[in-house]
């Protein structure tokens, strides 16, 4: 999976953000700056500014990272 960028509105997108990687089991990063923390814990993403830009990782597959991106919808920004 490529980078993929992330933009949170507010907590509830953390929320269904986590719910749908958890669904996966493909080990997922989120990043803002020079931290990371596990994509699929929602306590570690708390941590993070949410106001701030973030980008995702992942080790899954092309046909998966597809299916994934359009689930997360909103949460992926352009």
């Amino acid at each position: 999976m490529n980078k993929i960028n992330i933009k949170f509105n507010d907590v509830t997108d953390v929320s269904k953000f986590v719910h749908i990687l958890s669904k996966y089991d493909a080990d997922f990063n989120l990043y803002c700056g020079s931290y990371c923390v596990d994509a699929k814990s929602l306590l570690g993403i708390m941590t993070m500014d949410l106001r701030n830009s973030m980008w995702m990782t992942g080790n899954c597959e092309p046909n998966e990272a597809s299916q994934i991106i359009r689930e997360l919808g909103d949460v992926v920004a352009a």
